[in-house]
């Protein structure tokens, strides 16, 4: 009997053992994944007519709230901010959608007390829909970093900090963002074809209008039109248009020429949003070992970016281009480049260099299986969130020295979202997932 007692409390601890871990373990990647994050796109603001989209003030738009300053607490490991915003009268029927284009660790949010979302990174920008928790009035938003979170291990925060903060609203009838490709025709002009994903959130069936126009300088008109489309409830789909650009107005690092695209759509014959941007068109591919830009070959050359002051050093010291970790300030980063004609290799902010060089289970991350869908989350992100941008020409999975089976299923996932771009990573040593 006795034996049989000192049997039942040896399998009952290890029961205990089996469940602690197994609830550490979901904990951990449970903090590992995001949650009620929108698709990644770079900061995109709307605008309720063409004329203060081209100005890009976005404090002249009447789909911008006002955000209050952020106030902040610390306790232990989780710093707090909040902040408070009004939901105007006439953003009724619209979706809200709050975007936090910083924050330096994992964090959640919260709006009038509910969680909305979670981000395992938040150096890169992320958008929540809050649309069902925002109320008429003044709205709470909480902003929770937390730096002892499992998370963090990737790319450990060197500070609290949140920046950025912003609330918009678009119609049930949205557009998300723009994609384009080009190929050149036989007289070396370009062949642009543009696609538009659109949103509904109605209830029921919409059917919206949307105009484009394609500008050089801003007066040159390259090509306008307009596409009608209808949508069932809650369907997503892509309004697409295509446009022949002249070679000379296309972007080169030694001729960065820039258009502006602007988007306006309709919902029965009124403007519903507007926007605008700058944006270079130039064709890119690789094969074979070779990048060319407009079937011209490049030779990458690149250095590591340092800051915007020392930009004007990059050509001058014999480089094209730059290796560019996204954080605080890569969007104007990328915009200057962009402007000056340097190529861009983006590196998705993931640092395991100081991990050590164990690749088992438990050991450096990019061979350890729990770490799996953080590294293609990670990178798919950051790469959605600049891939409309000429300048960006690569993207580095990490910055690390060992290799493993994440870095090797990251390197296949963005060959596949992005089979023209170098897709980079230092830590292969030139072997395998990376180009060469």
């Amino acid at each position: 009997m006795a034996k049989i007692q000192k049997k039942m409390k040896r399998y009952t601890l290890l029961s205990i053992i089996l469940l602690v871990a197994t609830v550490v373990s979901a904990q951990n990647n449970y903090d590992l994944s995001a949650r009620g994050v929108e698709p990644a796109r770079p900061r995109t603001i709307p605008y309720n007519n063409m004329t203060g989209a081209v100005k890009g003030e976005a404090s002249q738009s009447r789909f911008v709230a006002e955000v209050e300053p952020l106030t902040r607490s610390e306790e232990g490991s989780v710093a707090t901010f909040t902040t408070y915003y009004v939901l105007p009268v006439h953003w009724l029927n619209r979706q809200v959608i709050l975007r936090v284009d910083y924050a330096s660790a994992a964090y959640t949010v919260f709006v009038n007390g509910r969680e909305v979302g979670y981000v395992p990174t938040g150096v890169m920008g992320a958008e929540f829909n809050i649309t069902n928790t925002s109320n008429e009035g003044r709205n709470e938003v909480v902003i929770k970093l937390d730096k002892s979170l499992l998370a963090n291990r990737l790319y450990e925060p060197k500070e609290m900090l949140v920046d950025g903060v912003e609330i918009f609203s678009q119609p049930t009838i949205r557009m998300r963002d723009y994609a384009v490709n080009v190929t050149l025709n036989a007289q070396g002009d370009g062949v642009a074809e543009f696609a538009v994903p659109v949103k509904c959130n109605s209830l029921n069936s919409k059917r919206a209008r949307l105009h484009y126009a394609l500008r050089l300088n801003d007066t040159t008109i390259v090509a306008e039109g307009y596409r009608e489309i209808m949508l069932d409830m809650r369907r997503e789909d892509t309004v697409r248009f295509s446009c022949v650009v002249p070679s000379k107005a296309l972007w080169h690092a030694s001729r960065p020429t820039m258009l502006r695209l602007d988007l306006e759509s309709r919902i029965d014959n009124r403007i519903s949003e507007c926007m605008s941007r700058q944006i270079g068109l130039r064709q890119i591919s690789y094969s074979k070992g070779k990048l060319r830009i407009n079937n011209e070959e490049v030779t990458p050359n690149f250095v590591e970016f340092e800051s915007l002051k020392k930009l004007d050093r990059v050509k001058r010291d014999g480089y094209n281009g730059v290796i560019l970790t996204l954080g605080r300030e890569a969007g104007n980063v990328i915009d200057e480049c962009t402007k000056r004609g340097l190529y861009v290799v983006v590196r998705t902010p993931i640092d395991t260099s100081l991990l050590g060089d164990n690749i088992k289970r438990g050991g450096n991350p990019s061979n350890d299986p729990v770490w799996n869908e953080s590294y293609l989350w990670r990178n798919a992100h950051a790469l959605h969130s600049t891939i409309g941008n000429c300048a960006v020409i690569g993207y580095a999975i990490a910055k690390g020295t060992t290799s493993g089976l994440n870095i090797y299923d990251t390197y296949l996932m963005l060959k596949s979202l992005a089979p023209n771009y170098l897709v980079i990573y230092e830590g292969a040593a030139g072997e395998w997932a990376t180009d060469k």
